[in-house]
């Protein structure tokens, strides 16, 4: 028994290693920023800017919450991560390929992402456009807006029509603006490949100490 629980407690604490930590502001659908589509009634791109927190060293998802229609029809956009350097993205780290949004309103839209990887204190933007598949969306739909927090620093936004290059060579329109959107990132701190085998060996050895004594 005695060898089991102290295994577990080894086995626990190397879980923690994994932990997650959230930056989610969303309280509550909140009908705000408009008009997002994909044709020239709205703007193309809305984004927030966000600073990656302290302990962490990917990325693992991200949400934003979709608020009613201004105009019926779907919405074909894309979602993206990327760096954020002088009010326009740096480099693009994440690209979702095509999204056919039903417009149904209030509704989240989450993106799993295959461990990005971030630095922490670095800003980075996640966003949503239509500038890859402009005049393609029929319907125009509102973002919802969420809370202040520390991590967040304002929306961003850009009517750049169909060309999406211009999201990297072009300051964008709206920037660090109030109130932010409502956003759900999550994420992780994993440990290096030299860290794991650090933490391999010491397992082995808790258990070898353990055998030792009990036997």
């Amino acid at each position: 028994m005695k060898k089991a629980l102290l295994l577990s407690a080894v086995l626990l604490l190397a879980a923690s290693s994994f932990a997650t930590t959230t930056i989610n502001n969303f309280n509550g659908y909140n009908d705000t920023w408009f008009p997002f589509g994909g044709d020239s009634r709205s703007t193309q791109t809305f984004g927030e800017e966000f600073t990656a927190p302290q302990g962490v060293n990917v990325l693992t998802s991200f949400s934003f919450y979709m608020g009613d229609p201004i105009y019926s029809g779907d919405i074909v956009m894309g979602a993206y991560i990327g760096t954020w350097q002088n009010n326009r993205v740096g480099q693009l780290l994440y690209d979702s390929g095509r999204i056919d949004y039903n417009n149904a309103g209030n509704t989240e839209l989450t993106f799993n992402v295959p461990d990005l990887i971030v630095t922490p204190g670095t800003q980075y933007i996640a966003f949503l456009s239509t500038s890859k598949f402009y005049l393609q969306s029929d319907g125009g739909a509102y973002l919802s807006a969420g809370t202040s927090d520390a991590n967040l620093n304002g929306t961003a936004y850009f009517a750049n029509g169909g060309s999406f290059d211009t999201l990297f060579f072009n300051q964008w329109q709206g920037v660090g603006l109030s109130p932010d959107l409502a956003v759900n990132l999550a994420f992780d701190q994993v440990p290096e490949p030299g860290s794991l085998v650090l933490l391999g060996t010491g397992i082995l050895g808790s258990v070898g100490a353990l055998r030792r004594k009990l036997f």
